[in-house]
């Protein structure tokens, strides 16, 4: 049985991202009180480039304060398809298009305080076109071999969430090491 939503409060309102304190009957029939982030899905992107090799991204993350390796990702716009939004994001941040586009799976990437829900996408047959990022982008497009960024992943050189869980469904389930 799924919780009832009592009340909801929004204190908040941004570009992307809205804040709501909302009161829930739980299933076990106590109340609670969340602070909830409401923000639009979101697509991530694997891109294979040739013999395994990944685009990654090395790119600055303001609210950190940091550069990290992610993969390319970004928002569905209103009305977008999840699968459009890949093509045109990918596009976008690596100036590459891909042939073909696969879905993986879906993913919620904190649903202790978040409703955005991620859809993964494989990107094979690429094509490069020139990368087109937002002013606010600020990237650098890096290609790198699939054993390479697995390293990268044990040694904690990529710690971003969705780029980790990305990249391990991918060997667990498409690739023979």
């Amino acid at each position: 049985m799924p919780s009832t939503l009592v009340s909801e409060k929004e204190v908040f309102k941004g570009r992307r991202v809205r804040l709501y304190v909302e009161e829930h009957r739980l299933p076990n029939g106590r109340t609670s009180l969340k602070e909830v982030v409401r923000f639009p899905e979101s697509v991530v992107i694997l891109p294979i480039i040739d013999d395994d090799n990944v685009l990654i991204l090395y790119q600055y993350r303001a609210p950190i304060r940091k550069w990290i390796y992610e993969l390319p990702a970004g928002v569905v716009e209103n009305g977008e398809k999840p699968i459009d939004a890949a093509r045109r994001e990918l596009e976008e941040e690596t100036g590459y298009k891909a042939k073909y586009l696969e879905k993986l799976f879906e993913m919620y990437l904190t649903p202790g305080y978040s409703t955005e829900k991620m859809h993964v996408f494989l990107a094979t047959q690429l094509e490069y076109v020139g990368a087109k990022p937002e002013d606010y982008e600020v990237i650098e497009v890096k290609k790198i071999p699939l054993n390479k960024v697995l390293a990268m992943i044990e040694n904690n050189e990529i710690n971003d969430a969705k780029t980790i869980a990305t990249i391990l469904y991918y060997v667990k389930y498409r690739v023979q090491l």
